[in-house]
């Protein structure tokens, strides 16, 4: 112990004495004087004595206990005596040697597994592989057979999948309403203009287009779509086939494709322009034109199309994966297949270098199941197909045969 701590707790000890000493000189003083006859005070400075020495007594006890407490050795608190060095003496050599031994990696275990590598610290990304020897050897050969079956695979998944697949009738279109018939007397005036084949002036016709434009009437599209198909002015037709698509009505879309024929580019660039901007749904206009069954208005209307390229163009989109787009190629291949008009089919056909759309057009052929059509389908018989195609063509002649029969 310290000599700073046996000063304070010598003060500490005196304080304690010096308080209770206080509280006993307090009472006494407290008390009255005594009287004359009480005594000469003798007891009062016994009382002072007998005071002073427990108070000494206490403070003998108090350091006597304080002395108890102090360690045997001094080598467990360090010397009074002793500087502070060499009190707290460090062997810097073995405290050297003692942090190098601590921090010693310690060997880890080792595994055996396909793990090994990971828990050994290597790459985590890095996978065990068995050695080359263990590991099968495929040729060429067998290498190319497996992604053919594997490409093979998946082309049928992904015809499976298409939207075509699941368009197995033709029904019927929807009902439209139609436009009321007007009887305002310029919009007569004007129809009978539109017919009169006698009229050699142009400007007059023309005032009639505008005349019947601003008349959304049936009569008014009747004698549109007269000028649009039999005028003799390319640009009055081509003028009348705007006037129509301005309609935007279910009932202007069979002229307007009649148009897309027309002998002038004019007229065509026109009704093909006009095809595209009209906002009702032309998958039900092709199926209006089969419901009709006339194989002379089918005949015409599927025309147009190969005439104007719609055909062609709508032969791909039969595995579009939209059902909208898909489902109005539908319908005009149908259309087609109905009116006869198989030639342009079996060319797209042959001249396809996805099998998925010659699938496609076998599923629209079995759907129609036009006799005609499918005996043209047969001279794709002997030709180099794939196998699943011509299992395909061999279903088709089974289903003619029922339909005969």
């Amino acid at each position: 112990m310290s000599i700073f701590s046996i000063y304070r707790k010598a003060i500490s000890n005196f304080s304690v004495c010096v308080f209770f000493a206080g509280h006993i000189f307090a009472f006494q003083a407290a008390k009255p004087a005594p009287l004359p006859d009480e005594g000469s005070g003798i007891w009062t400075w016994f009382s002072y004595l007998l005071l002073a020495g427990g108070l000494i007594g206490l403070s003998f006890y108090l350091w006597k206990r304080s002395q108890q407490k102090q360690p045997e050795t001094a080598e467990e608190e360090g010397s009074i005596d002793q500087p502070w060095g060499t009190a707290h003496h460090v062997d810097a050599d073995e405290e050297i040697a003692w942090f190098s031994k601590s921090k010693k990696p310690k060997k880890k275990p080792k595994v055996v597994g396909p793990k090994a590598e990971r828990r050994n610290g290597g790459d985590r990304r890095t996978k065990v592989r068995p050695p080359r020897a263990e590991r099968p050897v495929l040729s060429t050969v067998d290498t190319v057979t497996a992604a053919r079956a594997y490409q093979e695979k998946l082309r049928k998944y992904q015809y499976s999948q298409l939207p075509v697949h699941s368009f197995i009738q033709i029904t019927e279109a929807r009902p439209f309403d139609k436009l009321p018939v007007g009887y305002d007397p310029d919009l007569l005036s004007a129809i009978e203009q539109a017919h009169d084949e006698f009229e050699e002036e142009e400007t007059f016709r023309e005032i009639a287009v505008k005349v019947l434009a601003k008349f959304k009437t049936r009569n008014a599209v009747e004698g549109l779509s007269q000028m649009a198909l039999y005028d003799l002015s390319a640009n009055i037709r081509s003028k009348a086939v705007n006037a129509l698509v301005d309609f935007d009505h279910e009932s202007v879309f069979e002229t307007i494709l009649l148009a897309c024929a027309d002998p002038t580019r004019e007229v065509r660039a026109a009704a093909a322009r006009g095809l595209f901007r009209l906002s009702f749904d032309r998958a039900e206009a092709w199926k209006r034109i089969i419901n009709t069954d006339d194989k002379f208005r089918m005949s015409l209307a599927a025309k147009a199309a190969i005439e104007s390229d719609i055909l062609s163009k709508s032969v791909d989109r039969l595995v579009h994966q939209d059902m909208k787009i898909a489902y109005e190629a539908f319908a005009l291949v149908a259309l087609v297949l109905k009116a006869g008009e198989t030639q342009p089919l079996l060319d797209a056909f042959r001249n396809s270098k996805d099998d998925r759309v010659r699938l496609a057009l076998l599923h629209v052929t079995a759907v129609v199941a036009d006799p005609e059509s499918i005996d043209a389908f047969k001279v794709l018989n002997d030709e180099p197909f794939s196998g699943e195609v011509k299992e395909r063509l061999k279903d088709l002649a089974e289903i003619a045969d029922a339909v005969a029969a």
